[in-house]
Formats: structure tokens, C-alpha cells, sequence
């Protein structure tokens, strides 16, 4: 397997795999035949307690399945802040168990003779590694397939970036589902707030309803105020007094205690003794405004997350592809001159890959505080397939 055919690979399960830990498991299986590894496991962050987990692995001997499957790694813990697996570049060792890189004592817990570490960063900070065995032969990897295996891990933190910003988008909507919810519960409940005004603003009938909304401590506190003075914005006052027999206005009205509340009156004019009175109902609304603005968030969440993996796609994986010939067709040259300009591109290539990665830091998101990373592979299937899969 080339180091082309296995990035394009990994983008096709990467762009096409919806299951997060499905499409890690498939990579691992592909990232093993492309370097040759006997095993091969992968490890994801669980933000909230920075602690690495096992999630998907291929091809593990069932001896070791009780370590694979109970090992959680403290990053922050001390002695594995410098480990091999905090490093942002692919380390390996033909003799891992008398090598100080991997003092760590995970990598002891199994014996074995070679190791590769492929790390995945998001966003400047671990968010997960490929760990690469061979058991008893001592490997050495080559530039062609440490650089493989860089744009591999690249390529994956791009996956788990827009995994978190999806997982932030469902967050935000059923935030926004429940605060609809809430507001329902709340609307059936509580009696609607009556209300009876003149014109010149003078209060002359409320419900307790209507008390309690405004926050005042009585009915004859609100019938003392002017009703003008209760409009935040002017403009929805004029609307709410218009010549129209009915309005159905949705206002910011001032509370007793120097705050604000939504509200929505629906009113109509009356005539009595000679005078017109507006006659309303008002219903506390501030819950469905902050549904409706949690619901935004959403959605802007939900077009970011679609947009980082489209750039991922349609840039980063193709540009691998072109580093990694032009890269291939420099060490087959011998003119001096010819490898300079060949370095110049191959540098300026790699910039368009520091600006895409800056890019995306803009809209940068957390993991839900409380969230768990997602549910582990059956390992133990996966440990006794056949060494031919």
C-alpha cells in the first residue's frame, strides 16, 4: 500500500463514516497495513477529566486485551506530560522497552519490541494517538511512511474537531427544545396576566397574574404607576396605542425591581361611559426568547461544524496528497537550483495547511462539560479476528 493510496483511504472513511468511533477503527485497521504494524490501537480525550481512553483497535492478541481495555491515561499526570504521546510529531522506537522516550509505564504493561506513537492534536492540545505494535521485531520507520502517518493524524484532529462542534450544535437544540419546554409548562400553568388601561396611561385593572409578572408586590403598587413609564422601547408603546381597534405587540416592558421582561399583549379598544379603555391579556414570553436565541446558536453551531468538514475535505486531504509527490519528486533531484524552488512550493503548500488550521480556531469549541467520550469498541471481537483481515 502507497502512502497515496492510503490517505485517500483514510479520507473515504473519514468523509463517508458517520459513526465517529467506527470510522477510528477502520482507520487503525488501514494505518496497520500501511506501516506493517501487528496491532494497532487508538486512544481519544475525554476533555472534562484529561484523561486518554481506548476506543478502537485492530487485530490484538487476547493476552492483552484486560490492559488495552482498562487503560486510562492521565495527561496532566506527572511523567506523562513529557511522554512520547504528548508530542505533536510521530515518534518511534525499534526497542521501546530499554528506550527513556517511552518510560511511560503503559508501554510496559505488555511487552513488546517496537512502538509508534501517531499523535492527533486539536487545536494546540492532545486529542487522541494512534499507538502502533510490532511484538517482537524491531521496526525503524523511513521518512515516506513517518510523513504517511503525520497526515494521518492531521487529518483524524480535523474528524474530532467537527465531532465536538456537532456534538456542541445537539447540545445547544436541546437546550433550546427544553427552554420551549419549560416556557409551555410554565404558560399552563400560570394564569395569563388581565390587564385594563386608558390612553393617558392610568392603570385601572390588573390580575394577580399581571402583578407577578411586573414583579410588584401588590395591585395597587402597578395601578400607581404610569403604563407609559413600563415601556422600555417608545416605539412599541405607540404601536401598542395606535387608532387600530385590536394590536397584538410583543414588548419589553420595565419590572418593579429595575428589569426587563419580554411580554406579548394582545388588546383591543373599548368605549365605556364615554371613555376608551384598552382591555389586554399579557403573557410572560422572556423563556421563548431565549429558546429562540439558543436555537440561533444552534444553528450557526450546526454551519460552522458543516463547514470545517468541508474545508477539511475539499483542502487539506487533496493538499497531503500534492506535499507528499512533490516531497517524492525532490529527493529525485540533483540540481541544486531545482530542489530550491521545489522547497519554496513544498513550504508554501504546507502554509496554506497552518492557514486553514488558524482558520478554524476562530470558531473554536469546547467538549460538553459532563460528556463522555464516545462508547468503546468491543475490542474483544476485534482482538480475535483472523491475521488475514
Amino acid at each position: 500500500m502507497t502512502r497515496e493510496e492510503v490517505l485517500i483511504g483514510i479520507a473515504r472513511i473519514l468523509t463517508t463514516e458517520r459513526d465517529v468511533t467506527e470510522a477510528l477503527r477502520l482507520a487503525a485497521r488501514e494505518v496497520a497495513k500501511f506501516a506493517g504494524a501487528e496491532t494497532a490501537a487508538v486512544y481519544l480525550i475525554d476533555r472534562e477529566h484529561r484523561v486518554l481512553y481506548p476506543v478502537a483497535a485492530y487485530r490484538v492478541p487476547k493476552e492483552t486485551l484486560p490492559v488495552l481495555t482498562s487503560a486510562m491515561l492521565p495527561i496532566d499526570a506527572q511523567g506523562f506530560r513529557d511522554s512520547v504521546f504528548m508530542t505533536a510529531a510521530v515518534t518511534w522506537s525499534d526497542d521501546v522497552q530499554h528506550d527513556p522516550r517511552f518510560a511511560f509505564e503503559l508501554f510496559h504493561r505488555f511487552p513488546h519490541r517496537s512502538g509508534v506513537v501517531v499523535p492527533v492534536h486539536v487545536d494546540g492540545d492532545v486529542g487522541g494517538a494512534f499507538y502502533l505494535v510490532w511484538w517482537e521485531r524491531a521496526e525503524r520507520l523511513d521518512a515516506e511512511r513517518t510523513a504517511a502517518l503525520e497526515a494521518v493524524g492531521q487529518m483524524v484532529a480535523l474528524l474530532l474537531r467537527s465531532a465536538w462542534a456537532l456534538r456542541e450544535a445537539a447540545r445547544e437544540r436541546a437546550e433550546a427544545l427544553a427552554a420551549k419546554e419549560r416556557y409551555r409548562a410554565l404558560f399552563e400553568r400560570v394564569p395569563i396576566g388581565l390587564y385594563r388601561t386608558t390612553p393617558s396611561g392610568k392603570i385601572h385593572d390588573v390580575n394577580p397574574a399581571m402583578v407577578e409578572i411586573l414583579g410588584f408586590p401588590d395591585a395597587e403598587s402597578l395601578r400607581g404607576v404610569d403604563a407609559r413609564s413600563l415601556w422600555v422601547n417608545p416605539d412599541d408603546r405607540r404601536r401598542h396605542d395606535s387608532t387600530e381597534r385590536s394590536r397584538d405587540v410583543r414588548a419589553e416592558l420595565r419590572t418593579a425591581s429595575g428589569g426587563t421582561v419580554w411580554v406579548r399583549l394582545r388588546s383591543r379598544a373599548v368605549e365605556q361611559d364615554g371613555e376608551v379603555y384598552w382591555e389586554g391579556v399579557l403573557e410572560d414570553i422572556t423563556a421563548e426568547r431565549r429558546a429562540e436565541a439558543a436555537e440561533r446558536r444552534a444553528e450557526t453551531l450546526r454551519a460552522v461544524a458543516q463547514l470545517a468538514n468541508a474545508a477539511a475535505h475539499e483542502i487539506n486531504n487533496p493538499l497531503a496528497i500534492i506535499v507528499g509527490r512533490l516531497e517524492l519528486l525532490r529527493r529525485q533531484l540533483t540540481q541544486p537550483e531545482y530542489q530550491k524552488r521545489f522547497d519554496d512550493v513544498i513550504a508554501a503548500s504546507k502554509r496554506i495547511t497552518d492557514i486553514v488550521a488558524n482558520m478554524a480556531r476562530i470558531t473554536r469549541l469546547e467538549m460538553v462539560p459532563g460528556s463522555q467520550v464516545p462508547a468503546m469498541l468491543d475490542l474483544r471481537v476485534s482482538g480475535q479476528l483472523p491475521h488475514t483481515q
